[in-house]
């Protein structure tokens, strides 16, 4: 009888500390970890949509500065 309430403690104990390590994922259902994954998923593929277009004007813009202006990439002397 003690045996078995000493082991129901700390099986409550040990599930409670895993619980409580695994963060705020740890309560959430299959079905809202799945949708949280969807929704991550998709942010992600906007973010590197955005990466890529930004990527893109500073090619062309490199591109623009070295036709027009080359000399404004060149080093300038250190100031001492």
């Amino acid at each position: 009888m003690i045996r078995s309430l000493f082991h129901r403690f700390k099986t409550k104990k040990i599930r409670n500390s895993l619980v409580k390590d695994a963060g705020p994922y740890a309560l959430l259902t299959q079905e809202e970890l799945i949708s949280l994954v969807l929704q991550q998923e998709s942010q992600l593929v906007v973010k590197s949509k955005k990466i890529s277009e930004l990527e893109q004007y500073i090619d062309n813009l490199l591109v623009r500065i070295i036709e027009e202006a080359p000399n404004v990439l060149m080093t300038m002397t250190p100031l001492k």
